[in-house]
């Protein structure tokens, strides 16, 4: 394991006990491919998010990347089973919030924080991706693959 994915994996961890969240994630955004790779988590029951590619469309990730800020989503049981994130449904995910990680006035990532009961998040909580946003984003060093 990297040097620089062990940190981003502390920091995670860091994030999931002051949310109170059960899986924390960040993923690099690739523009010119126009795809989402997952780097780093914090909390998960398997390993597919290491496998997962997201196209920018799609998921929690997609509304992030459309409107720029942060978003909750919240799935009911009903939902869950036509829910179209990949993230969400991998790891059993009733909420989740997003935000962005921005370098030099672009996308480079999105942070991602889950949790598998139906609790949502505090305002206080989604200040706190906030954040830990903004500090991925001053210093993350975020590289594409």
């Amino acid at each position: 394991m990297k040097a620089e994915q062990m940190d981003w994996e502390e920091r995670l961890s860091e994030l999931r006990k002051l949310t109170c969240s059960d899986f924390c994630a960040v993923a690099i955004y690739d523009t010119s491919a126009r795809k989402i790779r997952w780097a780093a988590a914090s909390g998960y029951t398997n390993e597919k998010f290491r496998f997962m590619v997201n196209r920018p469309t799609q998921g929690i990730v997609g509304d992030v990347i459309r409107i720029g800020r942060t978003v909750q989503k919240i799935c009911t049981p009903d939902e869950q089973r036509r829910n179209d994130d990949y993230m969400m449904l991998a790891e059993h995910l009733h909420v989740a919030a997003a935000a962005p990680i921005q370098q030099e006035l672009n996308l480079a990532g999105i942070i991602f924080m889950g949790r598998r009961t139906g609790v949502t998040y505090h305002p206080n909580e989604l200040m706190e991706l906030e954040s830990f946003s903004q500090r991925f984003s001053e210093k993350s060093g975020l590289q594409k693959s």
